[in-house]
């Protein structure tokens, strides 16, 4: 099964192309979240994840910073989580 990939620009007006790991949605108020990877290895040689929040529908969506420190902190449990299922694997 081949993964989906998204295209977007990023902040300098570079179309990148990411594979989607995985989308959620959570909160209290619920908004979308997507999990990516560029496919770029970090310091510690492990494929480097991104979060971003999600805005809009379709194709024609908005990925958004999370600025929120407590948001912040359940995207990065639901990011260890991955990690820590994949390792398992």
């Amino acid at each position: 099964m081949e993964n989906e990939t998204i295209k977007f620009i990023d902040t300098d007006g570079v179309e990148k192309e990411a594979e989607v790991i995985l989308c959620f949605q959570a909160g209290e108020q619920p908004k979308n979240y997507i999990v990516y990877t560029l496919n770029e290895m970090d310091n510690n040689g492990m494929i480097a994840l991104y979060s971003s929040i999600i805005n809009g529908e379709g194709e024609n969506f908005k990925l958004e910073n999370i600025d929120d420190e407590e948001e912040w902190k359940m995207v990065k449990e639901v990011m260890k989580k991955i990690v820590v299922d994949w390792k398992e694997d």
